[in-house]
């Protein structure tokens, strides 16, 4: 079970870290059975970075059903799946395989993609789905681990609360819109720093990258925000990313 520290950290944040959550010689399992498929289907070694051409290799179904990810479901996981959502409902499999390969760009926070993967038609008052995001290789800052607005969540079902509105468009660009920080986090040519925190009517927001080492696992709520980061280090970024939905 998540601890109070942390379930205080999930309720505010909507983002909270498992550190650990399977161990470094899983994450290793892991990354052969990904690296055989890339290599298979996209002609990338692991060590020879000359044929890393593909930045973000997609249709890596091998990996995406392999049942060396089974790892990712042990039992520090499972009970913070517990302590969030009760009963929740096993998934057939451990979701997107999420891959950036250098892209020898500077790193900073992106302007665009700002989306949530679930649309506004969800309880506010109740958590039903959480997502993970399991890290299968060490992910430093600046190394593609996806940019997250920790505090959206709580922002979005407070507009929720004063509209009708749940068009999935609508509803992200008017929360986009809704304040100075927001829109200067969406703005090609920033004033101010993105990364500062700020409050949003008593609501702390902040931009946060997703980096640990390999084995460890964030839990974020579907009403996150996030984006798409280049990744500025020498290393690919390996990800499996799956949304876990309560029983009902």
């Amino acid at each position: 079970m998540l601890n109070a520290q942390e379930l205080e950290t999930f309720e505010r944040d909507g983002i909270v870290k498992l550190p650990a959550a399977f161990s470094a010689d899983d994450a290793a399992r892991m990354r052969d059975v990904l690296w055989s498929e890339l290599t298979k289907r996209h002609g990338m070694v692991p060590d020879d970075r000359s044929t890393w051409t593909n930045l973000r290799p997609t249709g890596l179904k091998t990996t995406k059903t392999h049942r060396v990810a089974n790892a990712i479901l042990g039992p520090p996981l499972r009970s913070a799946l517990d302590g969030l959502l009760g009963t929740w409902k096993m998934p057939p499999h451990h979701g997107q395989v999420l891959v950036t390969m250098p892209t020898g760009e500077e790193w900073t926070v992106p302007h665009r993609q700002w989306h949530t993967d679930l649309g506004f038609d969800l309880p506010a008052d109740e958590l039903v789905a959480v997502k993970y995001w399991a890290l299968l290789s060490d992910l430093e800052p600046g190394g593609g681990g996806t940019p997250q607005v920790a505090g959206s969540h709580r922002v979005i079902a407070r507009y929720l609360g004063t509209t009708d509105e749940r068009d999935f468009t609508t509803v992200r660009d008017r929360v986009l819109r809704s304040d100075p920080w927001f829109r200067n986090l969406t703005a090609a040519d920033r004033s101010d720093d993105p990364m500062t925190e700020a409050d949003i009517d008593g609501l702390p927001v902040r931009v946060v990258e997703l980096t640990g080492r390999a084995g460890d696992v964030y839990l974020t709520h579907p009403w996150i925000l996030h984006s798409i980061a280049t990744n500025a280090n020498d290393t690919p970024r390996m990800i499996r990313s799956r949304f876990i939905w309560r029983e009902t």
